[in-house]
């Protein structure tokens, strides 16, 4: 239907001449005697044409012209003048209007002229309805081709770098970030681009905290930040949440509706790519399984660390890998037999199994070697874990009845990227170089494994007629003797200045002797830590004067005489390894001291087992 006419005359004659000549016809009218009128007319309400006066006090008929093809370069206008010679003519179609008629009007000149008028509109509504419609299916098939993309596709990688590269295509956005739900429940950050800074991007979100409300709605929602407008985006799948999508920085300098709308139908063809690309991966890994333990194949573990690699490079990630090997399997095998030899390797990968986490990977290298990868672990968490590796697996039942008959020689080493290599080959071989160590480790060449930690204690310090220590040269330094009298306390300092350098680095301290006190200079040297401090540091003592400490755990330990007559350091973070046992005597101080990892770990490990303390 067509819509309604302006006309324009100061003289009320000819307004109501032509309204009533309008009517007749079937047409919509409003009538103005000004420009002025006209123009607040034509801003309220769009109209097919105008048609106005020539001359006309205050805006005339030519200025009203050009004042509403300003707006509307498309606009109809029929100019209605008492005379229009050759020059007026001229002058009115440069104008822009379409036609110009002479007072008085013939009505059928009048309605000729307007139907010619209203039929140009009408097809102009047409063509642009149509180009708009086109548009609209062209905008429509690319989403429908993009969203295609999406589920095509099994490799999750891939899917995560794609997503929010469609997305920010579809909603003009010049930073996006991706956050998939991961086997915990938790959203974890997967995959950002743009102006973002990582450090500002939440690692980790909780879907049943504070975004339950808007997750529950499954829309898109806008947010503002310090920077710009932030459009949220939900992944969903049959009304269960699959991951989160940040758009931010729009070219625009804002979203529109239309971008909502659009990443919401992306958001739904990427919530099922994601799931189909969890199952596919979840179908590969059954296929990819070792028959016997269920661990996965080399094959399958090399690519999927390459991807870890790609990941931990491309987000500044970190990851570790593990190594771990039964030195004398070939030894079991020909002793115990077949049987025993694959009995001791199922135990062994269903004790890893049970304590790693559903991102963690392992596999079976070869029948006597394993490897396991522990994404966003650093390399203290893989000190930690391999020695709770060793335990888990004492304690599986298959094992220690392999044990019963003959022990089994177990060795672990870690490597974490990119402290230890960046690509697999590197951190391969810094694992087996960490595995070496610890075959020629102290802790293995004096089956220290068994004893109870006092028990080492005594057999590591030994007294002045004790045979040497049965040194090897791959071995970290190890030492006993005399010792200064001021090493305990030099080392505190040392070790407390270490720490406050770097704050930030993991690490486990403990430093017993007969009394806690806080002149101790590992008490003064840390008084002014900061409260993010990563180690985790214990004094073991009689209680004297230490109430309390803001680095510092104090352990009390009233009585205990084998506590009293000793001093002792132990010391293992990310980049240290270190232990010093030494015992006053009335010439001279008798101490032991090691940088051997091993025997490190092996002697915190003992400590917090004699005196119950809880492990990092």
């Amino acid at each position: 239907m067509a819509g309604p006419i302006l006309v324009v005359d100061d003289d009320l004659f000819f307004r109501q001449l032509a309204s009533d000549m309008l009517a007749r016809h079937g047409h919509r009218v409003v009538a103005v005697e000004n420009g002025t009128q006209a123009l607040e007319e034509a801003a309220r309400t769009p109209f097919d044409l105008v048609i106005t006066d020539v001359v006309m006090p205050g805006v005339d008929g030519f200025a009203l012209t050009a004042r509403l093809r300003e707006r509307d370069p498309d606009q109809e206008v029929i100019l209605v003048s008492h005379r229009l010679d050759v020059k007026g003519s001229e002058m009115a179609l440069r104008s822009g209007a379409a036609d110009c008629l002479a007072k008085p009007v013939d009505e059928t000149d009048l309605v000729l002229a307007v139907d010619r008028a209203l039929e140009r509109a009408a097809l102009r509504r047409e063509r642009a309805q149509l180009r708009d419609e086109n548009l609209e299916f062209a905008r429509f098939h690319n989403l429908h081709q993009r969203c295609l993309e999406l589920i095509s596709q099994s490799d999750l990688e891939w899917l995560q770098e794609r997503i929010i590269s469609e997305l920010s295509a579809v909603c003009d956005a010049q930073s996006a970030a991706l956050w998939v739900l991961d086997d915990r429940g938790d959203l974890v950050l997967r995959a950002y681009r743009g102006l973002l800074d990582k450090q500002f991007l939440t690692e980790k979100m909780n879907p049943e905290g504070p975004l339950a409300a808007r997750l529950k709605d499954a829309q898109p929602w806008l947010a503002r930040d310090e920077r710009s407008v932030v459009l949220y985006v939900p992944l969903m799948v049959s009304g269960e949440i699959v991951g989160l999508a940040q758009l931010s920085d729009p070219l625009a300098g804002d979203f529109r509706p239309e971008h909502s709308r659009d990443a919401r139908v992306l958001a739904d063809f990427a919530a099922v790519g994601v799931k189909n690309g969890r199952r596919m991966m979840a179908l590969q890994r059954l296929g990819l399984r070792d028959r016997e333990t269920a661990a996965y194949n080399l094959s399958y573990f090399t690519d999927y660390a390459s991807k870890e690699i790609y990941k931990a490079r491309r987000y500044g990630r970190t990851f570790s890998l593990l190594t771990f090997s039964i030195d004398n399997l070939p030894l079991v095998r020909v002793r115990q037999g077949a049987a025993d030899a694959k009995k001791a390797v199922r135990g062994i990968i269903r004790a890893l199994s049970k304590i790693i986490r559903d991102s963690d990977v392992i596999a079976k290298a070869s029948d006597q070697e394993f490897y396991l990868l522990l994404p966003e672990t650093d390399f203290f968490g893989a000190m930690m874990f391999v020695r709770r590796a060793v335990a888990a697996v004492r304690e599986e039942p298959e094992v220690q009845d392999v044990e019963s008959r003959l022990p089994l020689a177990l060795v672990g080493g870690a490597s974490t990227f990119p402290k230890d290599g960046e690509d697999f080959d590197e951190l391969v071989h810094r694992c087996r170089r960490r595995m070496d160590e610890r075959r020629a480790s102290l802790q293995r060449r004096l089956m220290l494994d068994g004893l109870p930690f006092w028990d080492e204690v005594d057999l590591l310090l030994g007294t002045p007629n004790s045979p040497k220590l049965p040194l090897d040269e791959r071995a970290e330094p190890s030492r006993r003797g005399k010792v200064a009298d001021v090493l305990f306390d030099e080392l505190q300092a040392e070790i407390a200045r270490e720490l406050m350098r770097d704050p930030g680095s993991r690490g486990l301290l403990y430093v017993g002797g007969p009394e806690i006190r806080s002149d101790l200079p590992i008490a003064s040297g840390l008084e002014s830590a900061p409260p993010d401090l990563s180690s985790r540091i214990y004094l073991l003592g009689r209680r004297v004067d230490l109430e309390s400490h803001p680095a510092l755990t104090p352990v009390f330990l009233e009585g205990d005489e084998r506590v009293s007559r000793h001093e002792f350091i132990l010391w293992l973070s990310e980049s240290a390894a270190y232990a010093l046992i030494q015992r006053r005597g009335r010439g001279a101080t008798w101490g032991f001291h090691t940088s051997d990892t091993a025997v490190v770990d092996g002697l915190i490990s003992k400590l917090q087992a004699e005196y119950d303390l809880q492990p990092y």
